[in-house]
């Protein structure tokens, strides 16, 4: 198969390759150059020269740098790359034929066809890689699936993590890894075989996360890891557990600076973090950023990378000592609908279709989308832009149960006029679905219970009580009570949701951010939030001023339940 995308290109590039910015590349390479260094074992000679490998190596910036960065002769180093592109795969040649290195090995071949890496291309000593980025609907169903039963990956397969696995394989015990990818593996679900493979395989030595800081030309939010392969003679091959990697996160500066005093530089955002910035705010050439330093936060099985140092550590152990519960311990937490064809089941116009057109009243139900969106309670809708969803399943049973398009006329006809795209949805008859459904319609008789509501990216929590029934879109999650739950809950719940402590602990804990600080409030993450005593005094305070709120809030009674709820968790 041909990959013809990498991190950083989307699906309306597949013809063109975006390789590594050269500062970046840098950057990377300066990282490794620094653990080699640090390596004494790490011998190279003309006779014993390092071996290096990029498996994904585009026109060789990334070699090249490396190169440049490694604290041993050109000479004594030989280099391997993969590449598919021809026209790049030559030009990496002729620019590595300048670099004078002892050896270079070009392949134009796919790094992850078996075939490809021969016995002898094995054992590297340091492999260095920003590997390709393809999400699963890019993939393909099949190449996701082969990929996933080879690699033991789950969920939402991407190929940066098949290809992090692959690289780890072939470089030997104490060998340098220096990898560049998409943040995002530090904490969604998807990557939690990834990270597992790596701290069972490697020694992580630096992580930077750098996220918003735009260093690539698309909405890709990298990071940086540096790790040490197991078995071999590396100076923290000791034992997993006393694992203490270096930690920082850049992120562009949100709001004001006054309060923070702020460093000022004339050099990029690389540079001051090569330079081994300390941390907080700095003034760049680039702009203003925030820099958190820390160490990852050890982590067990398959959980999120986070980043610790003594204020995060003291204030999740004051937290978690006032914790009762966890949201996802009380509700049951799930995304909205998903049609896969908004257009022809998504409308505030249905009123204009002709009547023979249009759907019958009782298949239109209102939709909660982030439009309305806001803390308490949902903002009301302008008049006539109101979505409403053609929603084709019977209400008032259990489970789901699809309509029968006889019994709708004016829906059948309104579907048919549309069949061409709908029944083009070749994964909904796959699923033996009818081909005018939903492809993630959740359950009709959930959602009549109270329940919370907020959008999925947000840059500030927007969680909201609804009691009417409607439909939640899929670009927002609900929540509602587990049964045999008391109803007092929810309102404790949406009180810590809305509340400051909520969002301190999803930077600190999870902290998936977009740019311009935008927060994924994912069902993975929301369903650890924390809930103090709901029996408690101020608990039952809490509760009484939420139901206030949801009907008329004011500047003061917002201020009164964030001081309640800060005292809750003894955070007062």
């Amino acid at each position: 198969m041909r990959y013809t995308f990498r991190m950083a290109v989307s699906a309306g590039k597949q013809h063109g390759v975006h390789y590594t910015p050269v500062k970046l590349a840098c950057f990377l390479a300066g990282q490794i150059g620094l653990q080699v260094k640090s390596m004494p074992e790490l011998v190279c000679s003309a006779k014993n020269p390092l071996r290096i490998l990029d498996p994904a190596c585009g026109d060789g910036e990334l070699l090249i740098a490396l190169i440049n960065a490694l604290p041993c002769p050109a000479q004594h180093l030989a280099v391997t790359g993969f590449e598919l592109d021809p026209a790049a795969a030559d030009k990496a040649r002729d620019r590595l034929a300048l670099s004078g290195v002892q050896s270079i090995d070009i392949v134009t071949a796919d790094f992850l066809q078996p075939e490809s890496v021969e016995p002898a291309m094995s054992d590297f000593d340091i492999v260095i890689a920003n590997p390709p980025y393809v999400r699963t609907q890019v993939l393909g169903g099949l190449q996701a699936q082969a990929l996933a039963r080879r690699f033991g990956l789950t969920g939402r397969v991407d190929l940066y993590q098949a290809f992090s696995i692959a690289m780890g394989q072939i470089l030997r015990p104490g060998g340098v890894l220096g990898l560049l990818t998409s943040n995002r593996f530090l904490t969604v679900k998807s990557g939690a075989k990834l990270r597992a493979r790596l701290v069972q395989d490697f020694s992580i030595q630096e992580i930077f996360d750098l996220g918003d800081t735009k260093l690539f030309s698309a909405a890709v939010l990298p990071v940086v890891v540096i790790a040490v392969k197991r078995g071999g003679i590396a100076p923290t091959d000791s034992d997993a557990g006393s694992q203490q990697a270096n930690f920082r996160r850049v992120y562009l500066a949100e709001g004001a600076m006054t309060a923070v005093e702020i460093s000022r530089s004339r050099d990029s955002i690389l540079e001051v973090l090569s330079r081994g910035a300390l941390g907080g705010a700095v003034h760049t050439s680039e702009g203003e950023f925030m820099i958190e330093r820390g160490h990852l936060l050890q982590p067990e099985n398959e959980s999120v990378w986070s980043l610790s140092n003594g204020a995060t550590r003291n204030w999740l152990k004051q937290v978690n000592s006032r914790s009762s519960a966890r949201f996802g311990e009380l509700a049951e937490i799930k995304v909205g609908i998903k049609t896969t064809a908004d257009a022809v089941f998504i409308r505030d116009d249905w009123d204009s279709l002709p009547t023979d057109l249009r759907p019958e009243p009782e298949l239109l139900r209102p939709l909660l989308t982030h439009h309305v969106a806001r803390s308490w309670s949902a903002a009301p809708a302008a008049t006539g832009t109101e979505k409403k969803v053609l929603y084709p399943y019977q209400t008032g049973v259990q489970g789901r149960m699809p309509i029968e398009l006889a019994d709708f006329p004016a829906a059948a006809a309104y579907l048919n006029l549309h069949y061409d795209r709908l029944a083009g949805r070749q994964y909904v008859s796959d699923a033996g679905r009818n081909w005018y459904e939903i492809w993630v319609p959740q359950q009709p008789s959930k959602w009549q219970l109270p329940k919370i509501v907020w959008p999925d990216i947000s840059t500030a929590p927007r969680f909201f009580l609804d009691h009417s029934g409607a439909i939640v879109n899929g670009d927002c999650y609900w929540m509602r009570l587990r049964e045999g739950v008391d109803p007092d809950w929810l309102y404790l719940m949406l009180a810590v949701a809305n509340s400051s402590i909520a969002t301190t602990f999803y930077d600190t804990v999870f902290h998936n951010k977009l740019y311009s600080g935008r927060r994924r409030f994912m069902s993975q993450y929301v369903q650890e939030f924390p809930v103090p005593e709901l029996r408690s005094p101020v608990g039952q305070s809490i509760v009484r001023l939420v139901q206030q709120l949801v009907q008329h809030s004011t500047k003061a009674k917002l201020e009164k339940l964030e001081s309640l709820v800060r005292t809750s968790f003894g955070l007062d």
